[in-house]
């Protein structure tokens, strides 16, 4: 199969499918999917044509490099995500970037471990692979989470910075 073929999506959980960029394209399979929301995670808009505006939908810029805080959008990602509606979660091709947010959706709301939650996603998606930094902040989130409570809200995503040289982020102290 092309690594941007137009129906390459997998569905991760009832309500979550990860996917690339061309799936996001294709209108006809996400709505005969049912999928509400386009969650894309990419550094360029893609043009969706949905001129009758069936999808609510929201863009997170971001660059997919190990030095990037992605860790600062997951309140945002997560809460767009949470809810009964079916969602696809894409990046360019639905390796990095969107596995790393449906990874950090299921370490929030499954409460699962950073590893469950990264085989838990590789056996329904195989070729996922977040890079380096992005697996270093997923760790970094599931820490934050068991000291909040898992509770979103206690946690400040803008108040997370990078630290020194190191790929990976951590919360300053207030």
């Amino acid at each position: 199969m092309d690594i941007l073929d137009l129906n390459d999506m997998d569905q991760i959980t009832e309500t979550i499918w990860l996917g690339n960029l061309n799936s996001a394209l294709n209108i006809n399979n996400l709505k005969k999917e049912g999928i509400k929301k386009i969650l894309t995670i990419s550094d360029s808009p893609p043009k969706i044509n949905d001129e009758n505006s069936f999808f609510i939908k929201k863009m997170i810029k971001i660059s997919d490099f190990p030095n990037r805080n992605i860790i600062k959008y997951f309140g945002k990602c997560l809460n767009f995500m949470d809810g009964e509606e079916k969602i696809l979660v894409h990046c360019k091709i639905g390796t990095s970037r969107s596995a790393t947010i449906v990874i950090a959706y299921l370490i929030w709301k499954q409460k699962m471990k950073y590893d469950d939650a990264y085989n838990f996603v590789k056996i329904k998606r195989k070729r996922i692979g977040p890079n380096s930094g992005f697996k270093e902040q997923l760790k970094i989130f599931e820490n934050l989470l068991i000291k909040n409570d898992y509770d979103l809200n206690k946690i400040d995503f803008n108040n997370i910075e990078r630290c020194g040289n190191s790929e990976f982020f951590v919360p300053l102290n207030k």
